[in-house]
């Protein structure tokens, strides 16, 4: 006898880099897959899945109540939607590049998700040549750009992309990039301050200065002139007649 295992659910923050509408979608998928066919189990999942600022949504709805499931995703969109999505989603599409971890297929899907909730009622001609123009602007790599506009011109927007793996593939930019940090461990003698030679030659100077001043202060305590630094002339005797 087989047993189900159920899938929990990945947790929803709503500062998450989970959109509210994206993750609806996939909370559906993963009610359909366990078999949560009641709103009330939908309810119950959907409630242990959220956590930190999306808790707050539950404190004011009952979730006994027959609509909850509905509610509960309406004050997730007041909370953490955008009063225009689809002015945010048009400007998120227009400025979408590829990020550097971010694999084709990613960038790919992330284009379509954007484009679907900027224009819900494109025709497939508007999407395929949006989705296309901005999947090559927003390219990392220029080399596969080139490519791109050499050899996928006359394409539709799924096959410039099947292009871009094949290209990917065979130069390695198919893996995305991971970041290498390089530690020196090697011993470091300790350096001199490079202020100090000038704090030296300083004192010296200062010292100096200061002898004639040290030489009056002794002189006054013993009651005779300071020596003098000069060597005194020999004095002249009268020649003898």
């Amino acid at each position: 006898m087989l047993i189900k295992q159920f899938q929990q659910p990945k947790p929803y923050s709503g500062t998450s880099s989970w959109n509210w509408k994206d993750y609806r979608e996939y909370f559906e998928r993963l009610a359909a897959v366990n078999g949560w066919a009641t709103a009330t189990q939908k309810v119950e999942q959907l409630a242990l899945a959220l956590e930190g600022p999306a808790t707050e949504v539950l404190r004011d709805i009952d979730t006994s109540q027959p609509q909850a499931y509905n509610i509960i995703w309406e004050v997730l969109a007041r909370r953490f939607g955008s009063l225009d999505g689809a002015r945010e989603a048009t400007r998120r599409f227009d400025s979408r590049r590829q990020e550097d971890s971010e694999t084709i297929p990613d960038f790919e899907q992330a284009l379509r998700t954007l484009h679907r909730e900027a224009w819900p009622t494109a025709t497939p001609e508007q999407r395929d040549a949006a989705l296309k123009r901005r999947f090559e602007d927003g390219l990392l790599s220029t080399e596969m750009v080139q490519f791109l506009r050499l050899h996928a011109r006359d394409l539709d927007f799924q096959a410039t992309v099947i292009k871009a793996r094949q290209f990917a593939d065979a130069t390695g930019q198919s893996k995305p990039k991971k970041k290498v940090n390089f530690i020196d461990n090697r011993p470091r003698s300790p350096a001199q301050p490079e202020s100090e030679p000038l704090l030296q030659g300083f004192r010296d100077m200062m010292a100096k200065a200061l002898q004639p001043l040290q030489w009056a202060l002794r002189s006054q305590d013993k009651g005779s002139a300071p020596p003098s630094t000069a060597p005194t002339p020999p004095q002249s005797r009268p020649a003898m007649p």
